[in-house]
């Protein structure tokens, strides 16, 4: 690795291979880093990603070393950018995490962001940005082995959800996550990409024809990336979450998912379906003005 004099810019979507590069290359030294290489166009595309906080570690040599991006969040609380940075691990402490933090820190917006807990150096860089602790989540896997049986429930049906539910589903997480506090309702455009994303999978649960409940997960190789699972609140404890993870599952060989750890209940739920936790990640959070 010879990247000569490395310079920090503005993202470009052209960047986009080059920072999928970049993400397999670091991580094969530091598993610590977020694999973002398949998830970042998504995020770069979509309607949340700020580009112009976005900036990238280059070398002479035209390969990227470094890259910090944000998206927008509307929380119960108040709105937030979701926030990432990752340097190459043979390119640390030269002030560079700093550099490609600095458009997103120095634009006044209350920040949040991920980092193992095992990871005292990604722990120390966003300290250092003025970042406190605000909760933990848990990294949980599933591997297909003896698979749990589908409950018996009569009265709900789960399907493939269709664009014609978009109105449904925007109610749903509006409702399943209200008053919530570390968590994020989806937006309407949000909701409208679920069915363009090929391969994305979109379950809903209803019983005689009311909407309770909704999984969305990405395809991942032969794993299923578990990314929401929302029940209306007066409809938990039921078995509809389970039963949607236990559908979704069916025909997958994996399946990964995030939950909050003070979420007992759902972890709970996790660990009866045969998923075990992998990593442990302390949420960060910078704010700005709030009491």
């Amino acid at each position: 690795m010879n990247p000569g004099i490395v310079t920090v810019r503005t993202f470009s979507l052209e960047d986009l291979e080059a920072a999928g590069r970049f993400c397999d290359a670091a991580r094969a030294q530091d598993a610590s880093i977020e694999p973002f290489s398949q998830r970042l166009p998504v995020i770069a595309t979509g309607t949340r990603a700020v580009l112009e906080l976005w900036r990238v570690a280059e070398g002479e040599d035209g390969e990227l070393y470094g890259i910090a991006f944000a998206a927008f969040r509307e929380s119960a609380r108040q709105p937030m950018f979701d926030f990432y940075a990752a340097v190459h691990p043979a390119l640390r402490r030269q002030g560079l995490g700093r550099s490609l933090a600095e458009a997103a820190v120095s634009s006044g917006a209350a920040l949040r962001a991920r980092v193992r807990d095992d990871s005292t150096p990604g722990r120390a860089f966003l300290n250092a940005l003025g970042f406190a602790e605000s909760s933990a989540q848990l990294s949980l896997q599933w591997i297909a082995r003896a698979r749990p049986e589908l409950p018996e429930m009569p009265a709900l049906r789960i399907r493939a959800a269709l664009p014609r539910d978009e109105s449904a589903l925007l109610r749903l997480s509006a409702d399943a996550w209200a008053g919530a506090p570390d968590t994020f309702a989806s937006r309407p455009d949000e909701i409208a990409q679920l069915f363009g994303d090929e391969g994305r999978v979109v379950l809903l649960a209803e019983s005689e024809g009311k909407p309770l409940g909704y999984l969305s997960g990405v395809p991942l190789g032969r794993t299923l990336g578990i990314e929401e699972v929302a029940v209306l609140p007066d409809h938990r404890r039921m078995g509809i979450g389970r039963a949607l993870i236990l559908h979704a599952l069916r025909n997958e060989q994996g399946a990964v998912l995030s939950v909050s750890e003070a979420n007992k209940p759902a972890r709970a739920m996790y660990k009866s379906l045969g998923f075990s936790p992998t990593a442990r990640r302390i949420v960060y959070e910078l704010r700005r003005g709030e009491p």
